[in-house]
């Protein structure tokens, strides 16, 4: 993960810095640094924690005499949380900074007897790498390009060398983008942060060595013009308004944010969509892939594919997907879920498909990001910046993304008619007031839930069908802000394993839609009520029988297939905002998560 900032010839180096640097935190807050650089001088400050940490300590340092400033923060991979570990590296020659993993850095260490043997990080290995090379080679462009073909992985280098006065950088699989006004550069790991810069920016490409000296940028290694382009980004402030915390600010903005989003699908981007879509599913599989809670969006869009269409339709983790093996006789459809568009595995697989000829859609948030400009169709969410570690309203307009290329290719292909496509378009149309309403009536209820929670040792959620992966995801927030333990089951499974983890101490979180599983599902309720489980009913269901134990039945509104997994996924974060809240964790940044994962 870690986040990446890098500034030229500022007024303000070093309060700019750390503005970018607490923006960049979502991306790791395990420690972070900043190096002051001229052509006389290199000063580096460092801290374990967070950014504040960082600006407390730099508080009475003056930059004025600085032509320059590359900072860091840092999620750690190799090497324990302490001082040392954190970036920058420096030295009074060389300065760096690195997101991403340096794979044989072992292999480097154990090499040159000038590395330390008993460092643990590999950004310090290759810290001390290049400088052996410096010295080794003392034309500082030919170190570089040395260092850039010996070292292996997915990284993003910046690099200041004070003994030519120029800075470096180095990017292979991790993101970095440089915007440019006149005569100062900023340079960052997230596009995005820029466009409150610069209105024009350049995004470094794989095998990039970019070369910075006396205002002037160029490739080190190619004969080509660098060509700035203008940045489409848009940002909302990095604000909490009145809410105490992000992850609750962005819960209540998804009425607003998935009604933007199905009024741009409705009125622009699926307008037409036979003529714009048809090519990509003309093949015989589509295959959705995400990492964590894009996955379960990709499980939900597999259930909607199933429901809509007569596609065959399978879900992958990202992780597995990239190391498995792809049959190239089949024209498969690849959809790629990804809310930063920076997800290491997710855009690792894209390019493995890629490679493999096969057709891919990327949906996501985020549109400078490194899938965007890999995949050959793009669907925009329009969720706006998403800082809360945990994930909320990127998720249900992932969900909203869905739903409608699902009824969309249901319509295209004639599997669905006209009146239940309309039915459905318009059942996602109404759903932001019923979100609205839902998030308001919830709220007392979750409340009282989250002290139910604290007198428990676990914390099971179970669904069918379509609301199985929204169990996985209730599951997954309450585990990532709170820390509790917590699993989530298809209901069907409970007595394959599973229910040997029920008893008095445990709460079941049971998701009971009205649908053709309601049945079934409500005696899987009934078998952990049995054994002395606590359980927590959703439904939608009024009068429903009564089960035998402790229990609370929570009246959901009126769902059907295309709205259930939204309605029931409100609940399921605001009883996790709340009881993180009760337990006094940190919600927006809980212990060892980043918002955006870019190393594997």
């Amino acid at each position: 993960m870690c986040g990446i900032v890098g500034i030229l010839n500022s007024q303000s180096l070093k309060s700019e810095a750390i503005e970018i640097l607490k923006k960049l935190e979502y991306r790791g807050y395990d420690s972070a640094g900043i190096s002051l650089f001229s052509e006389q001088k290199i000063k580096t400050i460092k801290s374990v924690g967070k950014i504040s940490n960082l600006e407390k300590k730099s508080k009475n340092i003056k930059d004025k005499s600085f032509s320059g400033v590359i900072g860091h923060t840092r999620w750690a991979t190799h090497g324990v949380v302490n001082r040392n570990n954190a970036h920058p590296f420096a030295n009074e020659n060389l300065t760096l900074v690195c997101n991403g993993i340096i794979e044989n850095y072992g292999q480097i260490q154990n090499r040159y007897k000038e590395i330390p043997k008993n460092i643990k990080s590999d950004t310090e290995v290759s810290f001390y790498y290049l400088s052996y090379l410096i010295d080794k080679y003392k034309d500082s462009d030919e170190a570089i390009k040395v260092f850039q073909k010996t070292i292996r992985g997915n990284f993003a280098f910046v690099i200041f060398i004070k003994r030519n006065n120029c800075f470096y950088i180095l990017k292979n699989g991790s993101p970095i983008s440089i915007s440019n006004k006149n005569q100062s550069f900023y340079i960052c790991s997230d596009s995005s942060i820029l466009s409150n810069y610069h209105d024009t920016i350049f995004h470094c490409e794989d095998g990039d060595i970019i070369k910075i000296y006396e205002s002037k940028i160029s490739y080190l290694q190619k004969k080509l013009k660098i060509t700035f382009q203008k940045n489409i980004s848009y940002q909302n402030p990095y604000d909490k308004g009145d809410y105490q915390h992000f992850m609750l600010k962005e819960i209540h903005e998804q009425p607003s944010v998935l009604k933007s989003t199905q009024s741009k699908y409705t009125s622009e981007y699926f307008v037409d969509f036979e003529t714009k879509f048809r090519h990509l599913f003309d093949g015989d599989k589509i295959v959705l892939v995400g990492c964590g809670t894009a996955y379960h969006a990709s499980m939900v869009g597999e259930y909607y594919f199933n429901h809509f269409t007569n596609k065959e339709v399978s879900t992958e983790l990202a992780s597995e997907l990239r190391y498995k093996k792809i049959n190239k006789n089949k024209q498969i459809l690849f959809i790629f879920i990804s809310q930063s568009g920076e997800t290491m595995d997710t855009l690792m697989a894209l390019k493995y498909v890629k490679k493999m000829n096969h057709k891919s859609i990327v949906i996501t948030n985020s549109l400078e990001s490194s899938m965007i400009r890999e995949a050959e169709v793009t669907i925009p969410t329009y969720a706006q910046k998403e800082v809360g570690v945990a994930s909320t309203k990127a998720f249900t307009c992932q969900l909203l993304s869905l739903a409608n290329l699902a009824l969309e290719v249901g319509r295209m292909e004639k599997t669905i008619s006209n009146q239940i496509y309309k039915t459905n378009i318009g059942l996602l149309t109404k759903l932001p007031s019923k979100i609205e309403k839902l998030i308001k009536e919830f709220t007392p209820g979750a409340k009282i839930i989250s002290k139910k929670l604290a007198q428990a040792n676990a914390c099971y959620f179970i669904g069918r069908n379509i609301a199985y992966p929204i169990a996985l995801e209730g599951s997954l927030k309450l585990k990532e802000i709170s820390y509790m333990h917590s699993e989530g089951f298809p209901g069907g499974e409970m007595k394959h394993g599973p229910i040997a983890l029920i008893d008095k101490d445990t709460i079941t979180v049971c998701l009971i839609p009205k649908n053709d599983l309601f049945e079934k599902s409500v005696s899987n309720a009934q078998e952990i009520s049995a054994r002395n489980g606590k359980i927590i009913i959703l439904s939608s269901v009024r009068n429903m029988s009564k089960i035998n134990g402790e229990i609370k039945v929570i009246n959901m509104p009126k769902e059907n297939i295309i709205d259930t997994p939204f309605i029931y996924t409100i609940p399921l974060q605001l009883i996790s905002y709340y009881f993180a809240l009760y337990e006094g964790t940190d919600i927006d940044q809980p212990r060892n998560l980043a918002k955006s994962v870019t190393v594997e």
